[in-house]
């Protein structure tokens, strides 16, 4: 179980990591998407916005669903497992707010402050894992200790 684990620190660590550079491309995306929009066109039939839309989806429900998957099998420490699930939860809603937020702007005007929230969580995440090592809680694995006479 040790193996699954560390195996599963390792893959968790790159995929915080590609989720946080996808939400830094995300605000990258929206800003061209909304500067470079036709005369006449609303948000709703922007053709322009599709790559932000694309790269949303993709990252609202397969990174957060693989996300939460990792997590769950490396578990670190309950503090972190808790930012890691927030941060997939978060993640799978920001798809729902954009969508609630054609009909309904109570809602939508939370997904560019969701999108904030996911920015820095997911950079304090991905910072962490690369700057901490992943303690084992299997014995065998740690180097034995050399004999001194």
């Amino acid at each position: 179980m040790a193996a699954v684990r560390r195996g599963a620190w390792v893959a968790l660590r790159y995929v915080t990591t590609l989720f946080f550079i996808g939400v830094v491309v995300q605000f990258f995306l929206v800003g061209y998407g909304l500067f470079a929009m036709k005369h006449g066109a609303t948000i709703d039939n922007a053709k322009s916005l599709d790559a932000h839309r694309g790269l949303g989806w993709i990252l609202s429900d397969f990174g957060a669903g693989l996300m939460l998957i990792l997590v769950l099998l490396a578990w670190p420490a309950r503090r972190l497992l808790i930012a890691w699930i927030v941060l997939a939860v978060l993640a799978f809603f920001q798809a729902i707010l954009a969508a609630a937020g054609y009909k309904h702007w109570g809602l939508g005007m939370f997904h560019p402050v969701n999108a904030i929230i996911l920015l820095a969580l997911s950079g304090r995440l991905a910072h962490y894992s690369w700057t901490t090592r992943q303690k084992s809680t299997d014995p065998a694995s740690e180097p034995a200790a050399a004999p001194t006479g």
